[in-house]
């Protein structure tokens, strides 16, 4: 049998993960408030909290705008909030060896938690204050988030971005090999490349006296949110 020397060699397979990130400045964030209280007087601690939730709620109120129909504004400063239920549960009070230090009597703590949503980071950084000299009222942290049609444009630029790393390195691979032409063939779409996003920042920190003057706040750097995305692609390299 004579091989032929000028038939076509049958195309390479070449396999690729293409990898991108993408980085974006946050355009929201959303504040987390804890609102509680402990005593053994049941009736005190339900009090403090639901006092402290109205003034809180008071707050917010006086920063939200509003359209006709009651719905908040899209250019609210601040675009969403909602406060979950109070909640009362008895408990032990216990000292730092684990002896009860009254074991007649229960320890109720009453609680409720508020999450706040941002357009205006000065604002935030304002609120942040103003909660922080409140009693009862404790502040969980800051999560930097997207608007949702900023999470979609990042979504598709990602997956786009881990295609071209795939067809980049695809076509390296085609010329070390002496190939001319590659060909896609072949490409697996992860579903969810969503992330988490980094820690708050702050671009200047208020003095103690600066903090609790009238209208003065924080300053927030918003924080960035990475993006990170795989897409599995095929090629044939002729």
């Amino acid at each position: 049998m004579t091989l032929n020397a000028n038939a076509p060699r049958a195309p390479t397979l070449i396999h690729i993960q293409g990898r991108a990130t993408v980085k974006s400045v946050a355009e929201r964030a959303a504040l987390d408030v804890r609102v509680s209280d402990s005593g053994f007087e049941k009736d005190e601690v339900s009090t403090n909290a639901v006092i402290a939730v109205k003034r809180v709620q008071s707050e917010l109120d006086q920063l939200v705008s509003r359209l006709e129909n009651g719905d908040i504004s899209p250019n609210s400063p601040i675009t969403f909030y909602s406060i979950a239920s109070l909640s009362i549960t008895p408990g032990s009070d216990y000292d730092n060896d684990g002896n009860r230090l009254d074991p007649d009597k229960k320890l109720y703590t009453a609680e409720s938690t508020i999450n706040i949503h941002f357009r205006d980071f000065s604002v935030l950084g304002e609120m942040v204050v103003r909660l922080s000299t409140m009693d009862f009222v404790g502040l969980n942290g800051i999560n930097w988030e997207l608007t949702d049609a900023k999470r979609a444009w990042l979504d598709e630029e990602v997956r786009m971005q881990a295609l071209k790393h795939a067809m980049e390195r695809a076509q390296a691979y085609a010329r070390i090999l002496g190939r001319e032409k590659v060909t896609c063939v072949k490409i697996e779409d992860s579903e969810e490349f969503w992330p988490m996003s980094r820690v708050m920042q702050t671009a200047r920190k208020a003095t103690a006296t600066e903090a609790f003057a009238v209208g003065v706040g924080i300053q927030f750097e918003p924080g960035n949110i990475e993006v990170k995305g795989t897409v599995n692609v095929q090629f044939h390299a002729e």
